[in-house]
């Protein structure tokens, strides 16, 4: 288990020469061992977690599109605009906003007090960005940031009149729409395990934004999922677990708990977030006395396996079936 408190994270600061861009980022990922800006095999993480503000009558970056990367915003604090497409909406605290790759989108503060907001990420490989303001675009890696000018696709290679005609110009990026829900609108859905020992109340935050549970971005889900959580006093979320791919962080937001791990256990609070990569055991429990409120954030494998110490049992999630593994020959059935 990786933990950090968001009071101990420092505050990186940014600002556009003229101040019109202005904002500041507790970079919560890179606290808890993430390489800034790296995929998974670069030793990112597979999606990235930031607490932001900005000052009144600010924004912290340009109007821009993605082609690879997924955004979210969890308002948290202050009020402000969402520019996307060619649209403005009034946002708020409690509003959560997702923005898909080709969705345009700018968060500006136009209230008299400071944005808070959590921003989650998924980490692709490489993309390109565009500015529809300025018409420049933007590569990852590298960070080169460009206009574009039209040229032949063999220009260069092979100098010939025939190659030197310029292509017809080509279309911009086509709009995706940005999905909004505010978290007053969640579904709540109580959880009990038959004797009390596992009880929880879950929104699905990615449900209610249009994604589809336990599944990935080719089938229709989004790269990363985000629950709320309220765990009742002296009960726990599920059983102690692990998973074969899936990575689970833990942003808790209210009450008293404990997180149990094979390190042994730690006692949570607000401000407190844990990070378990797959492979690692973990559970979380209320305490006796006070009931417990985080976000979840995982990442959306298309397979994964769990394993539960406790009882020796496995479960496999495409299958949505538990079992014990009965030790056999290889080459059982077989021959």
């Amino acid at each position: 288990m990786k933990h950090v408190h968001l009071d101990n994270v420092p505050w990186m600061e940014w600002s556009s020469p003229s101040g019109k861009f202005h904002g500041a980022g507790k970079q919560i990922s890179e606290a808890l061992g993430a390489t800034m800006n790296a995929p998974l095999a670069q030793g990112g993480h597979p999606f990235d977690l930031e607490y932001g503000k900005l000052l009144p009558g600010k924004a912290g970056c340009p109007f821009h599109s993605h082609s690879a990367q997924w955004e979210c915003y969890y308002l948290i604090r202050g009020s402000g605009i969402m520019r996307h497409g060619d649209q403005r909406r009034v946002v708020h605290a409690g509003d959560v906003l997702m923005h898909p790759p080709g969705s345009t989108h700018q968060l500006i503060n136009t209230g008299d007090s400071e944005l808070h907001y959590y921003l989650v990420a998924d980490n692709p490989m490489t993309e390109f960005c565009y500015y529809p303001d300025s018409n420049k675009w933007g590569h990852k890696p590298g960070g080169a940031v460009f206009l574009r000018q039209e040229v032949d696709y063999n220009l260069g290679e092979d100098d010939t009149p025939e190659t030197a005609v310029p292509p017809p110009p080509r279309p911009l990026p086509p709009e995706t729409p940005a999905h909004f829900v505010n978290i007053s609108d969640l579904r709540w859905e109580h959880r009990r395990s038959p004797k009390g020992t596992f009880e929880s109340h879950r929104a699905n935050i990615s449900l209610a934004l249009g994604g589809i549970a336990d599944a990935g971005v080719q089938g229709g889900g989004h790269p990363f999922d985000l629950q709320l959580r309220r765990i009742a006093p002296g009960a726990a979320i599920c059983p102690y677990h692990s998973h074969s791919t899936q990575w689970e962080m833990f942003v808790f937001t209210a009450g008293q708990g404990f997180v149990r791990t094979p390190d042994g256990g730690m006692e949570v609070s607000p401000g407190d977030i844990v990070l378990h990569p797959p492979g690692q055991p973990h559970q979380t429990l209320a305490a006796t006395d006070s009931e417990l409120e985080c976000l979840i954030i995982a990442d959306n494998p298309a397979e994964d396996m769990f394993y539960y110490p406790d009882s020796n049992k496995r479960g496999v999630r495409s299958l949505g079936k538990y079992f014990r593994i009965t030790e056999t020959n290889y080459f059982d059935g077989e021959d």
